[in-house]
C-alpha cells in the first residue's frame, strides 16, 4: 500500500467514525481490482466506472479472485491529495453513499499517476462485505 492509498484509506475510516459507523478493514483482493481499474482508466486515458474492455466493477472483482460481496465504487481523477478526493466524494451523493453504506466492511484503494494522461492522478475506491 503506498502511502498515497494509506491517507485515502484513513480518512474514509474518518468520516465514517463521524457519522457512528464502523471502520472498513483493508482487504488486499480489493485493492488489487481498485488498482487495475485506476492502472486502466489512466492509461487508456478515460474516466468511466466501466474498463477500457468494457468490465464492470463486479467483474473486475472476479479477476482479482475477491470472494467478497461488491458494493461500490468510487473512482477520482485529477486530484492530486488523498484530501481532495475524499472531499469531493463527500460532497458527491452517490460517493457520499458508498463511503457512509452501513453494510460494508471491506475497502480497497487504487492509485495511480501517469504524466502523460488526462487527469494524471487516478484513485479508485472499491467497496465489499
Amino acid at each position: 500500500m503506498t502511502h498515497f492509498e494509506y491517507e485515502v484509506f484513513m480518512l474514509t475510516n474518518e468520516e465514517r467514525r463521524k457519522h457512528g459507523l464502523a471502520a472498513l478493514a483493508w482487504n488486499d483482493a480489493l485493492a488489487k481490482a481498485a488498482q487495475g481499474h485506476s492502472r486502466d482508466l489512466a492509461t487508456s486515458n478515460t474516466f468511466s466506472h466501466s474498463g477500457s474492455d468494457g468490465s464492470a466493477p463486479e467483474q473486475r472483482l472476479h479477476r482479482a479472485s475477491a470472494s467478497i460481496r461488491f458494493l461500490g465504487e468510487n473512482i477520482s481523477g485529477g486530484r492530486n491529495s488523498p484530501g481532495a478526493a475524499i472531499n469531493d466524494w463527500m460532497a458527491s451523493a452517490g460517493h457520499r453513499a458508498n463511503i457512509l453504506n452501513m453494510d460494508a466492511v471491506y475497502l480497497g484503494v487504487g492509485v495511480v499517476y501517469l504524466e502523460t494522461s488526462r487527469f494524471k492522478f487516478y484513485v479508485v475506491q472499491v467497496f465489499g462485505s
